[in-house]
């Protein structure tokens, strides 16, 4: 049995991907299921719904999981494959998720997981529509293209003839379009980032696909070009009265609709993601200063420190917005929920005198060690500190923001990467001080003290772990830097504290070892089989499964 969902509750429901839903300022809900067609959308109430309504294509009724919100489950496996949280229980199919192959403990013995299968192994089993809300791959999936079906949708309701809008209208269409490009690069960038294939769909919404899958790299670039065109659109556009009612009226209460995001800071959030995108996509091991020159480009031109990003927040009663004080990091990570665990492989990378961990984490009453007997990985003695006693990264009451995909953190120290990487180190440990001055870290300068590149790479590490946490980046960190590659590649993580149960050592009590870690992870996921067996790939279509 599994871990029941106490806090749960069954708020919304999903329209097909197809349907005509929407969401209020402060409610998600559905608009008049009886007319899902663009020539419904003539009104300017019924278009700001419908593209408020892109929320809601995250809630829907995963097979033996009803009510969820997919884009979140999408956005945790990150969490767990980059080792930065863990959960040990089967739901969504996240133990599997974080199936570390092998531990090998200080005397050289390797504890191999106890199902015994490599991640793959194990994932590709769960790979069926029988596996229900077992099968990991089919969350992110699921949630990116019925946000894209959603856009399409958007875009050519604008098309139509018989839209009315007030007041400056051209301003008005103009921000909507954007958005719905911006959604569009974003599910494509998620899709290409994670999966070995997709498809490239610009049906409206009319329930109509195919099956052209093509590589990853292929999405990518048609997940820039989407955000090429939301570009074009807002270095048009002044910020008026009608650009910031029109911004508060598509963004939900919840997520903080009152501080506005201008067509400046939208651009340079687009910016930061382009760089996330070729960042995440390149191994560290094989990039040329070409590469590093690309990134540090599109990452100079990305979110500053006084800019208002996308948030993903929680509603106080947790019954009008997407979480149900359930479906966020923090809420996941909350005694109350209990999900998620900090992983002492996060604690690890903090530094002495860091005050983002001494505000924010405390000692568990007892250790968590090898929980359910399900590996040695999941294991902590850590427990992060409830906002509203607080901390920053866990809630019991629905408190708590966060960016919802790119920020000036990050931004900051993918330019900080590239300059390391190209014989600009002191300007890039200056960024990484930047960062740590930002979050309140507390900590002494890193610039001007002489590090070579191995030890700037090594700050850099640590900063991106501990300043991106939650944040959506881990895994993909974890992958261009190889660590989750087989062992027998170079990859896996030396030095890696584990909580030991005491049967392994000869003691009596489990100790927090530094031991080695064979992840031994999927770069990229297969298509989901929920797809294929509504879709099959197309003669010439691109691998679909690894």
């Amino acid at each position: 049995m599994e871990k029941s969902m106490k806090k749960l509750f069954i708020y919304l429901t999903i329209c097909a991907t197809a349907g005509l839903s929407a969401c209020n300022k402060d409610t998600l809900q559905q608009v008049d299921p009886n007319s899902p067609t663009p020539s419904s959308l003539n009104t300017e109430s019924g278009i700001k719904d419908f593209a408020l309504g892109v929320f809601q294509k995250w809630i829907a009724d995963v097979p033996g999981a009803s009510g969820s919100n997919i884009m979140f489950l999408g956005t945790n496996n990150h969490s767990i494959l980059g080792d930065e949280v863990f959960s040990p229980y089967g739901n969504y199919g996240m133990r599997y998720t974080g199936q570390t192959y092998s531990i090998t403990l200080p005397d050289g013995t390797k504890v191999i997981n106890p199902i015994g299968n490599t991640q793959q192994e194990q994932l590709k089993s769960t790979n069926t529509r029988l596996s229900g809300s077992t099968n990991s791959f089919l969350y992110e999936w699921m949630a990116c293209y019925f946000t894209n079906a959603q856009a399409n949708l958007l875009l050519t309701s604008l098309d139509n003839t018989e839209l009315k809008l007030s007041g400056d209208a051209a301003t008005k269409k103009a921000v909507l379009s954007a958005w719905a490009y911006w959604w569009k690069g974003f599910s494509y960038s998620r899709i290409g980032s994670m999966y070995i294939a997709g498809v490239i769909t610009n049906e409206p919404g009319n329930g109509l696909t195919n099956g052209n899958f093509v590589d990853h790299d292929a999405i990518i670039t048609e997940a820039n070009a989407n955000f090429d065109k939301a570009i074009d659109i807002l270095n048009g556009l002044t910020e008026n009265a009608d650009y910031d009612a029109l911004m508060t009226a598509i963004i939900p209460t919840f997520n903080d609709n009152t501080d506005i995001t201008t067509p400046a800071m939208w651009i340079r959030m687009i910016n930061t993601y382009k760089a996330r995108n070729f960042l995440a996509n390149h191994k560290v091991a094989t990039m040329t200063a070409a590469d590093w020159a690309t990134v540090k480009t599109l990452a100079s031109a990305g979110s500053l420190s006084s800019d208002v990003v996308f948030q993903f927040g929680m509603d106080p009663d947790a019954t009008n917005d997407l979480s149900g004080n359930f479906f966020h990091p923090f809420a996941f990570m909350g005694e109350g929920a209990a999900f998620t665990f900090v992983s002492e492989r996060l604690i690890q990378d903090f530094k002495t005198g860091d005050q983002r961990f001494t505000k924010n984490f405390e000692l568990l009453p007892a250790a968590q060690v090898n929980v359910r007997s399900r590996g040695l990985q999941f294991g902590t003695r850590w427990n992060a500190i409830a906002i509203e006693d607080g901390g920053r990264y866990a809630t019991n009451n629905s408190v708590g923001i966060m960016p919802l995909s790119v920020s000036y953190e990050e931004a900051a120290l993918m330019v900080a990467e590239a300059d390391i990487h190209t014989d600009a180190i002191e300007a890039g440990l200056a960024l990484i001080d930047e960062v740590r001055d930002f979050q309140g870290a507390g900590l002494a300068h890193v610039a001007g003290t002489g590090l070579n590149l191995a030890q700037a790479t090594e700050e850099l590490r640590r900063e991106r772990r501990i300043g991106l946490f939650q944040r959506g980046v881990a895994f993909y960190d974890a992958r261009r830097w190889g660590v989750t590659a087989p062992a027998a590649q170079g990859g896996g993580r030396a030095g890696a504290i584990v909580m030991v149960p005491g049967q392994y050592i000869g003691s009596n009590a489990a100790q927090a070892l530094p031991c080695f870690m064979d992840y031994n992870y999927m770069d990229y996921w297969d298509v989901p089989q929920n797809e294929l067996d509504f879709n099959a790939a197309a003669t010439g279509s691109a691998p679909i499964k690894n």
